[in-house]
């Protein structure tokens, strides 16, 4: 019998257009004629609900968008056929990701726009309609930073409100907006190595480092958190336990996205019924997954049972 499809929906409040450009033998102070570019519509929301469809969960998505970049990103999520209801802003254009990719060094360049600045007030109307619009989910992941002009407590406030609702919440964010929700207490907290060393003041490089920082949080009343470590995997914790997943081995060549298929991966399990261990190696699958192809999130599905066989899990 296959597995329960897991019904979730994303929160994006930076929109991102994400241009992934292919440049062998990339460096900087040249004149450089592209090779393959990508077109996708982004943000940490938008990329794990693409990645989480590509999973076999049924999506939906809310973002924020402003400007003539926000109407081309509602564009780009209409040809793909990606549930998302937008909001736009009435200044501002949706900031442009533009990332280098060289094929030769396997190297990374990404710049991001700085985007739109939400007006005042706009929160207090924003709220309960971003709450409505992913009223259905069952589990609900809010992803990325705040937008200038939005108060730092807004993962809190939604935190709050999904969860009054009886909704389940993954928060993916960093640095004050998940340091001013986790009195919220999300279902689970995700972020990677450098963000919790970060606000916990503890280093998480290691497995075992990324464990004890792990248990920081949830001894603040986290019921489960997953620090991811790049290359070296990931590690889940709950109350009764901690495991560490190496991440396959793979020839990774897009990296930008990974975390974002990795919370998809885990939510998705999550979703489904099964326990944090068994998220955590499809959450690294998933994310290495991510780095086989240009644009973040696009899982191929028939890769997914090798990786996940060569996704080693040990306690901790």
């Amino acid at each position: 019998m296959l597995p329960p499809t897991t019904h979730l929906a994303t929160v994006t409040l930076n929109g991102t257009l994400d241009r992934v450009i292919e440049i062998p033998g990339f460096y900087a102070g040249e004149i450089w004629v592209s090779g393959r570019v990508t077109l996708l519509a982004g943000g940490k929301g938008l990329n794990t609900a693409r990645a989480a469809a590509a999973l076999g969960a049924r999506v939906s998505a809310a973002a924020l968008v402003a400007g003539r970049c926000g109407a081309w990103i509602a564009d780009l999520l209409e040809r793909e056929g990606l549930p998302a209801r937008l909001f736009p802003l009435p200044e501002g254009e949706s900031r442009i990701s533009t990332i280098l990719v060289d094929p030769e060094s396997r190297q990374t360049t990404v710049v991001n726009d700085l985007g739109p600045t939400a007006p005042p007030g706009a929160w207090e109307i924003l709220r309960p309609r971003i709450v409505e619009a992913v009223s259905g989910a069952p589990w609900v992941v809010l992803a990325g930073a705040g937008l200038p002009g939005l108060p730092d407590r807004v993962y809190a406030d939604l935190c709050a409100d999904l969860l009054g609702r009886g909704q389940r919440v993954c928060l993916d964010a960093r640095d004050r907006w998940l340091a001013a929700a986790l009195d919220a207490r999300p279902t689970i907290v995700k972020c990677n190595q450098h963000e919790a060393a970060r606000l916990l003041g503890m280093p998480a490089d290691t497995p075992e480092q990324a464990a004890h920082a792990a248990r920081g949080w949830i001894e603040r009343g986290i019921p489960r958190v997953v620090i991811t470590l790049g290359k070296e995997g990931a590690v889940a914790a709950h109350a009764a336990g901690a495991w560490h997943a190496a991440a396959p081995q793979v020839e990774a060549l897009y990296p930008i996205g990974s975390g974002d298929s990795a919370s998809a991966g885990i939510v998705v399990a999550l979703g489904q019924g099964r326990p944090l261990v068994e998220a955590l190696r499809l959450g690294v699958a998933a994310g290495a997954a991510n780095t086989l192809r240009p644009g973040s999130g696009r899982l191929a599905a028939d890769q997914m049972p090798d990786l996940i066989e060569q996704t080693i899990v040990r306690p901790l």
